[in-house]
């Protein structure tokens, strides 16, 4: 009976049970419409142009299997075009070129090394060619993940009951367009399952679509709908305003880990990002602000990361915490949610396979 007792806690707190202000889950302000937050801002054009890159398949035909935490290598870099940054940093001063890219640290026991030649630092942008702009708002570049399959154990603890269960985050792009899904399962039966897809541009992801599924419940989606400069939900929510670098609550970690990819050190500790996040019901305003970079312990090995926290904003609001690893290209390694009543969920990284 204890066993039944806690598999059914697990499901009510997958499917509601835990509240997730921030990802995935609802906003505070359901329905609240986002204006532009008062961290400087440029404004990116809600159409920049698809990068011109070597497309590689959706779906490769071979299946590898899972591979030890060595570091993913960037596909590219986008140089620097007309589309102004995503993101706003609130203390940047005039900026210096990128140093390199950190190199990873060794492998934990039994793992082997990590490939330093994938760290190379990336090329310098070419001047940028759109309209000039203060030498404090220099435009970003990003380099994108390659194609990875993220595994996670998933540690989530509700009302003193911890419960656990795997989850798994597919990232696909062809150069030009991506696909990724975030699916939470427990005995082979997906409990929870978020999908985004869109095109990869100079200023970074543009989502398209974003949708959100339940155990035995039907999927409710978002449309960017960026003619018209607004977002549709298929939930009835009012329609909302579209806003420059918007992305969705699943897109959001492969456009900050394409943002310190292809910059590791435009952002340093103390600077906060600000972006609109999309939800399945709702759009709303995110803050992170970035912690130094740390050192890590999760299942698939040891690591450096670099943290950003979203503190909470109400009394019912929920904390969240992300740590972005430089061996799984600037990818989460753990992502905490934390609510004022004392729940807590962690996502934390085991290993790594290629996409099928």
């Amino acid at each position: 009976m204890a066993v039944l007792a806690a598999v059914l806690a697990l499901h009510w707190w997958l499917l509601g049970g835990f509240r997730l202000g921030l990802w995935p889950g609802e906003s505070d302000n359901a329905g609240e419409t986002v204006a532009p937050v008062s961290t400087r801002i440029i404004a990116a054009p809600q159409d920049a142009p698809a990068l011109q890159s070597a497309p590689t398949p959706l779906a490769p035909k071979a299946t590898a299997p899972a591979v030890n935490p060595a570091p993913l290598p960037p596909t590219g870099t986008a140089e620097t075009t007309s589309a102004p940054p995503a993101f706003a940093s609130e203390s940047q001063a005039a900026a210096p070129a990128a140093d390199p890219a950190p190199a990873a640290d060794p492998a934990p026991a039994g793992r082997p090394a990590p490939d330093t030649a994938m760290l190379a630092p990336l090329a310098e942008p070419a001047p940028p060619v759109a309209e000039p702009v203060a030498s404090s708002e220099r435009l970003p570049r990003f380099a994108f993940p390659p194609p990875v399959v993220l595994n996670y154990d998933v540690f989530g603890m509700s009302d003193g009951q911890q419960n656990v269960v795997g989850a798994a985050i597919t990232w696909k792009h062809d150069g030009e367009n991506y696909q990724a899904s975030l699916v939470v399962t427990k005995f082979l039966i997906n409990l929870r399952q978020w999908t985004s897809k869109g095109a990869l541009t100079a200023a970074g992801l543009a989502p398209v679509r974003f949708g959100e599924k339940g155990f035995r419940r039907a999927e409710v989606a978002s449309h960017f709908v960026r003619d018209e400069g607004r977002v549709i939900f298929s939930a009835n929510s009012a329609p909302a305003p579209l806003l420059p670098g918007a992305q969705d609550y699943l897109s959001v970690f492969m456009q900050l880990a394409s943002l310190w990819a292809g910059e590791p050190n435009r952002l340093t500790a103390g600077d906060t990002l600000s972006f609109q996040s999309i939800g399945p019901r709702q759009a709303e305003t995110w803050t992170f602000v970035v912690s130094p970079e740390e050192r890590i312990t999760v299942p698939g090995g040891n690591m450096q990361a670099i943290k950003l926290t979203r503190e909470a904003t109400g009394d019912y609001s929920t904390k969240a915490e992300i740590w972005l690893a430089p061996q799984l290209a600037y990818l989460p390694a753990h992502i905490r949610l934390s609510e004022p009543n004392g729940n807590v969920l962690d996502m934390v990284w085991t290993d790594s396979q290629i996409p099928k």
